[in-house]
């Protein structure tokens, strides 16, 4: 039987890049602003394609407002703000792009990916699936349905459709790129439902060949890492997660001297804490913010507290952050998002702008419940949010730094985070994290609740019970139920949070012990 040539990934939407065919401005605009619009888009692709989101952002959003009947400039739009996590806004535009081209597969397709990301699982496989009826037999389409089986927790359905994505690999004449995905998908599935032995069987060697992309690899050998860990082969677990983080340290370099520098900064700007005004705009009193290292229990935290009446969870937001970053005038010394370290630029005017900005953002996700904000880096932050919503609550989640630190080299992250690819460099930025962190406790006027993660799950009624109390609301049972509740998680730690509590994270670092001794250096642990 002749093979038919393989059915990658739907093309982007006709005109979607700058230059192709398709509806552009130029029917209904003069030529002149058909010509503009043509250079920005181009000069904006380049910068998404690059990875510098934010600075594309704002004039991509003009553009849309300018030329709204042209699918291209949401299209990119949507694909931006769903790499900076702003998933609603990513959706939003997603759905224009949709109502522009109704019959385009591919776009349909991008919208798929939009809702998938920020956590809207139903409507996801509702868009994939109307694409495949167009382009039946569609290998990429059907591993993104497979996958976002996998982030539902339906593994019957997942294996399922993954047996239907095998089957149609065999018409077709699948890349090395191809059969990795198909691997990867098997992995996600075991061990529940595929061994975990015949998955890195068949994952190691692919890995290997030629021409299988970085994004791959890394994902590839972390969750082979995960896989020999559950066998128990630690050795073997440990060297896939090393392979994982010389890739990433490749094309994310992070210098722990510079960033400890800046830490210096950030602290002294906000030793004056007394000095800087309080918002006169919004008091923030139901913002709940969940902070810590990555890693430290703030997923788990948060869909407890989900459970509470009244409390809408809004994940891993950045409204402080860009909050910060609008106002800052400095740039951040290592290409990340800027923080606040210029103590004269934070005046009233100022300190309101940034309540209102922050707040528009939570208001979107309910204008009366309390909300969540789990995003674990506004601990850099907290002062900043004393002062934005001087009645929000904060819970920071503190974790055994070991384990912290152990549990970040596991896992490789859809956003930049490159200190976690280097044990000395991860150690580092965790001294760091505590430096900080002991810089605001000894600010009069600060206030936050110190939550350990291991007493968490050692006593989880009597810890929510403080939860609770520091935050003013009143106990359920449900929240040691967390795992039983259908919300959407959309990070790292989505599976861990459908699980029952379980401690076997705690002191899991002694399994690897002999591996860590770089990172005990960047700790500043003797040997």
């Amino acid at each position: 039987m002749k093979k038919r040539p393989i059915q990658a990934r739907p093309g982007t939407p006709k005109g979607a890049r700058p230059g192709g065919p398709g509806r552009g401005p130029a029917k209904n605009a003069k030529s002149a602003d058909a010509a503009m619009y043509e250079k920005r888009l181009a000069k904006l692709n380049e910068l998404v394609d690059k990875g510098d989101g934010v600075r594309a952002l704002t004039p991509l959003a003009e553009l849309t407002v300018r030329f709204p009947k042209d699918p291209r400039g949401f299209y990119l739009l949507a694909r931006t703000q769903s790499s900076l996590g702003r998933h609603n806004e990513a959706i939003e535009a997603g759905k224009r792009c949709v109502e522009l081209l109704p019959d385009d597969p591919a776009m349909r397709t991008r919208y798929g990916h939009v809702l998938q990301n920020g956590g809207q699982y139903e409507q996801a496989l509702l868009e994939y699936e109307r694409a495949l009826f167009r382009l039946p037999g569609n290998l990429y389409l059907l591993r993104s349905i497979v996958s976002v089986h996998v982030d539902m927790g339906d593994h019957e359905k997942a294996l399922a459709r993954l047996r239907e994505l095998e089957d149609a690999i065999k018409n077709a004449n699948p890349s090395n790129n191809d059969r990795v995905d198909v691997a990867l998908l098997k992995s996600r599935l075991a061990p529940k439902s595929i061994p975990a032995q015949e998955v890195i069987d068949e994952m190691t060697p692919l890995l290997e060949l030629e021409g299988v992309r970085d994004s791959r690899r890394t994902s590839g050998y972390t969750l082979l890492g995960k896989l020999h860990e559950g066998l128990g082969n630690d050795d073997d677990a440990f060297e896939s997660w090393n392979k994982m983080a010389a890739i990433k340290r490749k094309s994310e370099p992070w210098d722990p001297d510079v960033y400890s520098r800046y830490m210096d900064e950030l602290i002294k700007c906000w030793s004056r804490f007394d000095d800087i005004p309080v918002s006169t705009k919004h008091t923030g009193e139901n913002l709940i913010f969940i902070v810590g290292m990555m890693r430290s229990g703030t997923s788990l935290t948060e869909q407890m507290i989900a459970q509470l009446e009244g409390v809408v969870p809004g994940g891993e937001m950045n409204a402080i952050s860009r909050a910060g970053a609008k106002f800052e005038p400095r740039q951040h010394p290592l290409k990340q998002r800027p923080l606040p370290i210029t103590f004269r630029t934070y005046t009233q005017r100022v300190i309101n702008a940034m309540s209102a900005q922050a707040m528009e953002m939570y208001r979107e996700v309910s204008q009366h419940s309390a909300v969540t904000d789990k995003q674990p880096t506004n601990f850099l932050y907290i002062p900043m949010i004393n002062r934005i919503f001087p009645k929000a609550k904060i819970i920071h989640l503190v974790r055994d730094p070991m384990d912290n630190c152990l549990s970040n080299y596991q896992h490789v992250y859809a956003r930049p985070h490159p200190y976690t690819y280097d044990l000395y460099a991860l150690g580092r930025y965790h001294k760091d994290y505590q430096r900080v962190m002991q810089a605001w406790r000894e600010l009069e006027n600060v206030e936050f609740m110190d939550l350990e993660y291991e007493t968490l799950v050692a006593e989880p009624e009597a810890q929510t019970k403080r939860i609770c109390e520091h935050i003013g609301r009143p106990w359920s049972e449900a929240m040691l139920s967390f795992h039983e509740s259908s919300r959407s998680v959309n990070t790292a730690s989505r599976d861990q949070v459908r699980k029952p509590l379980y401690k076997s994270s705690v002191k899991k670092y002694e399994r690897y012990e002999k591996h860590l001794g770089e990172l005990k250096r960047g700790l500043g642990i003797e040997e």
